[in-house]
Parts: structure tokens; C-alpha cells; sequence
């Protein structure tokens, strides 16, 4: 059952969150067709925050913060209601995430080259800007491609990249804190940004900007997780405070008409957080023609979709509980899995360990939750072991490796792959 976000239902949710110093803004409108009347559809009290990793084991996680999933029956949008201080959810102290670690985000990236290489497979670009560049490995992988490669993470603002081309810039701000017109070489013709999207709190205002810095004929490539897919799949899982919107088909071609902007190509990279891929450019004529489409999920669907996930998350638990007196391990220390832990209302204490291929995380453990991490080297004999897979992003890699070494069970929590 959803509730709808009425005004004094936003009053009393204002005066509530207002006393946490964490949260900097809530989003009482759709930010891709500014509605009002939106409806909650996950209550999400004390959601953890992810991707924290620390030396020493956790006794008493650190309290998560409130949060609120809202849907638009306007045009089909998700976003969060509340906005975390990104110098909270990006410091760089806590915000490890890297794309040239990260199997799938390599895997992710080249499916966005080649669908970009179908747009223009020999051009080339007087300035390439990637927006949300991270550690520039999209950028790189476009070297060949521009007289001028710009990108922009704040990720980059206390210390520059080493070894830069001469002809490649990185910006330690946000895109919303950057000045286009007085810091890039000459007006961009690629713009690309991988997975920043969703990030972004007001992506109208930004994709705007970004259109008025950009030549004419620029060429925009953008990808990010598509909340048609999530539904599809069930993976509120992958519901966190640093993703504040959720797109789907129907609402990114709402706001880039809105933004002035011709959709040309849509694709779907579905094994990559069910991302969409879109390539558009600045309409000739800038004539808002937005024609109401039939969503692919109602709201009443939606609300089915929730509680079948809510269903599998406690068969998940009651299953794995009927283990914990035996050996019980975790397989893959995702960022993700504070949430997934958050939505089993377990903290998976009783693991022994959650097995990582990666040596560098052998004996880290999350802030979030009690328990350790081990290099799964080290654990030669799994015969009598239950393993829970603890890595959702990465379940078919890891299913392979142990359908090949053959635990006693393996638990899946969700019922697609």
C-alpha cells in the first residue's frame, strides 16, 4: 500500500528530517515533470549508508538515515525524498569506489563505447567532456577521440591525477559547481557521463547546463540505471542514499524533451544494473511535443513487485537462520550489501566470514555491519559450508565458481539471475 505526499504530509515529513543534519534538501516534486502529487512507495527508515569499509570489526553499526522512495504517476519517475550531504556520502576517506577495480563496471563501460562507436565510429572531437569521470577510465578509453579530453568529479578536488596528457584536464568539482563557459578549452562536442546521472539532484537544471556549454551538433551519450529493469527484477536491493533518481524509459524521454533535446537511440545494458544507454542531441527546433505514454508499471503492479521482494527477503532470512549453527559464509563483500542486510532485518552476525577474491580486502570489515572479510584464498575446504551470496551484481561469476567447488548449499535471495 502506498501513501500519497500530500502538503501537510510534506509539512510534518520537513519538520521531521529537518532536525537531522545530514539531509540538505527533499524533493517535494517530480524533478522531471515537477508533479506534486507523488506517492511513497517505500518507507525506508534508518536505510544505511554503503561502501564503507573499515580495519577493525564494528560492534554497534552506525545508524543509517531516514529515507523515502517516491513514484510519479505523471510520467513514471522514481527519486528519493531526501538528499544526503554528498560531502557525507563522497568524502574521500569513505567513497572507495573505483571503475578500473570493478569487474562490471569494465564490462558496463565497453558495451557504452561500442554503442557509442555506432554513432560515430571515426569521428573526431574538438573537446570530449565526461561528466562524473571518476578515475578516468571512460576518459582514457577515449584518448584517440578528442583534440581535448575534459573530466569532472569532485573526487578530484583535493589532489589532480598524475601523469595527465597535455591535452587532458580533470575538474575536482561537481558538474553543478563548475563553471563551463571559464573552465573547458572550447565548447565540447562529446559529452558523455556514465552512471552520474542518477546522482544528480536537480537533472534538469544540469542537463540544461550542459546543453548551453555544448556546440550545435554535440553529441550526448548518457547511461544509468533504469527503474523499469529494477522493477522488473524486484531489486529495491538497490535502492541507497547516493542514487536520488530513478528513470524510466517513459521519464528520460519526458525531460530530455523538456530539456530541448532529440532522442535518437535507446539501449539496454541489462546485466549492468539494468542500465539504460541513451544518445541524444539539441533539437533544431526546440518545440516541446510531450505526449503521454502508457507506463510499463502501474501503481498498483509496483506495490506487487514490493512485496514479493519483501516476501523473498524474509524466506532469505528464515532460511539462512536455519543454518547459523553450522558454517556459514557470505560470498562477495559488495558495496551494496548493507542494504541488502537492512531489508533481511539481519545484521549477518552469524557469518563467519563473507569470502572476497580480492586480497586487498582480506581483513576489512564494514562500518555498517558486524562482520569481516576474508580473502577467499585462505579457505581451501567449503564441503560442509552453507555460502550465501552476498555479491547480487556479481551472482554469475560467483555461481560458476561454486557450482565448480560444491559447498553444501548455496543461498540465492532473490529468485532471478
Amino acid at each position: 500500500m502506498t501513501e500519497k505526499l500530500s502538503s501537510s504530509r510534506e509539512k510534518s515529513l520537513s519538520k521531521t528530517f529537518n532536525s537531522r543534519s545530514l539531509i540538505i534538501g527533499e524533493a517535494l516534486r517530480c524533478h522531471v515533470c515537477a508533479e506534486t502529487n507523488l506517492s511513497v512507495i517505500m518507507d525506508l527508515p534508518n536505510l544505511p549508508r554503503t561502501g564503507r569499509f573499515t580495519k577493525n570489526p564494528v560492534k554497534y553499526p552506525i545508524e543509517g538515515i531516514d529515507q523515502k522512495l517516491l513514484w510519479c504517476p505523471k510520467c513514471g519517475h522514481g527519486q528519493l525524498f531526501n538528499q544526503v550531504d554528498p560531502a557525507v556520502l563522497y568524502s574521500p576517506a569513505d567513497y572507495i569506489f573505483k571503475t578500473s577495480s570493478s569487474h562490471l563496471s569494465h564490462q558496463g563501460t565497453e558495451k557504452f563505447l561500442n554503442f557509442l562507436t555506432k554513432y560515430c565510429p571515426k569521428e573526431k572531437f574538438e573537446c570530449v567532456l565526461d561528466v562524473g569521470c571518476n578515475d578516468l577510465h571512460l576518459l582514457n578509453k577515449l584518448k584517440t577521440r578528442g583534440k581535448w579530453k575534459v573530466g569532472i568529479d569532485p573526487i578530484w578536488a583535493v589532489q589532480k591525477p598524475s601523469n595527465l596528457d597535455h591535452n587532458t584536464m580533470v575538474i575536482g568539482e561537481s558538474v553543478e559547481q563548475t563553471d563551463l563557459g571559464q573552465s573547458l578549452p572550447s565548447k565540447p562536442d562529446l559529452i558523455v557521463c556514465r552512471h552520474t546521472l542518477e546522482h544528480i539532484y536537480d537533472p534538469h537544471k544540469v542537463i540544461k547546463k550542459l546543453m548551453d556549454a555544448a556546440s550545435g551538433e554535440a553529441l550526448f551519450v548518457f547511461e544509468f540505471p533504469n527503474f523499469d529493469s529494477l522493477l522488473t527484477r524486484g531489486r529495491f536491493d538497490q535502492v541507497f542514499h547516493e542514487h536520488l533518481q530513478y528513470f524510466s524509459l517513459n521519464s528520460i524521454k519526458y525531460l530530455l524533451d523538456k530539456c530541448g533535446a532529440e532522442l535518437i537511440d535507446v539501449a539496454c545494458n541489462y546485466h549492468n544494473w539494468g542500465a539504460l544507454i541513451v544518445v541524444f542531441r539539441k533539437k533544431k527546433k526546440v518545440v516541446h511535443e510531450l505526449v503521454e505514454q502508457k507506463m510499463i508499471f502501474p501503481e498498483k503492479e509496483i506495490s506487487q513487485k514490493i512485496r514479493l521482494f519483501k516476501t523473498q527477503m524474509e524466506i532469505t532470512t528464515e532460511t539462512l537462520l536455519g543454518f547459523k549453527e553450522s558454517l556459514v559464509y557470505g560470498y562477495g563483500a559488495a558495496l551494496m550489501l548493507p542494504t541488502l542486510a537492512y531489508h533481511m532485518k539481519e545484521d549477518l552476525s552469524f557469518l563467519k566470514a563473507i569470502l572476497d577474491d580480492d586480497k586487498e580486502k582480506d581483513g576489512l570489515a564494514y562500518m555498517d555491519l558486524p562482520v569481516k572479510i576474508c580473502w577467499s584464498g585462505k579457505v581451501n575446504n567449503l564441503d560442509e559450508a552453507t555460502i550465501f551470496l552476498t555479491a547480487l551484481e556479481n551472482v554469475k561469476p560467483i555461481m560458476t565458481k561454486l557450482l565448480a567447488i560444491r559447498p553444501k548449499h548455496i543461498v540465492y535471495p532473490l529468485n532471478i539471475i
